[in-house]
Formats: C-alpha cells, structure tokens, sequence
C-alpha cells in the first residue's frame, strides 16, 4: 500500500512540447522516513472543475518496505510528465511533513517578451 514519503527537499516543474501541445514535466526529490522504498511516483490530484488558485497539486508517494529497517530518512526522486492544462500556472507536492510549490512558465512567452522590448 502506498503512502506518503516524510518530506519534499525539491521541486522542479517545468513546460516541454511547444505552444500546440504542452506537455507539464514535474521532478521532485523527497526524503522517505526507512531505506528500501519502491514505486515513488508522483500522483496527480484529479480535479472535476479546476482549482481556484491554478495549481495541481500532486502526492510524493511510495512502498514502504515489508522489512522493517532502521529509522533514517532515505532519499527518493520521482518525475511525471503530462498534458498541460489550460488553466495550471504551478504544481504543488506533498509530503507528511510539508509541501513545496513550484511556478511554471511557458517558454514561448519568454522569446515574445525579449521581441517586444
């Protein structure tokens, strides 16, 4: 059964594809509270009409192990990549202990700003 990881250290979101299809690509680093966890996976909330603040919100997740070994944080790392929605502006990850939020910015945007200067 999967569960949350005990903390989020990093959270990376950023946008792939181009303006026709953009693709969200979310990496995060967390650390889980025993060595041994398998299946890390980002999980995203699903939402029936989108939230108000404009963020997806996703789960940093695992296995715990069925051995119980020590108590020392171990470090995982997961990554999700999916379609964009129209109306995501940041992704935010949680964990047992916090969460972290990351902006998002689509990279066209950029060059049209440089080009209007």
């Amino acid at each position: 059964m999967s569960e949350l990881v005990r903390e989020i250290v990093e959270v990376d979101a950023s946008i792939d594809g181009d303006e026709e299809n953009p693709l969200l690509v979310v990496e995060a680093e967390g650390l889980a509270p025993t060595a041994g966890w398998n299946n890390v996976r980002l999980d995203p909330h699903v939402y029936i009409t989108p939230p108000e603040d404009g963020v997806q919100d996703f789960d940093l997740v695992g296995d715990r192990p069925s051995d119980a070994g020590a108590d020392a944080l171990a470090e995982v790392e997961a990554a999700w990549e999916g379609p964009l929605q129209d109306w995501c502006i940041a992704v935010r990850v949680h964990a047992i202990d916090n969460l972290i939020e990351d902006e998002i910015f689509e990279p066209w945007d950029e060059d049209d700003e440089s080009e209007a200067a």
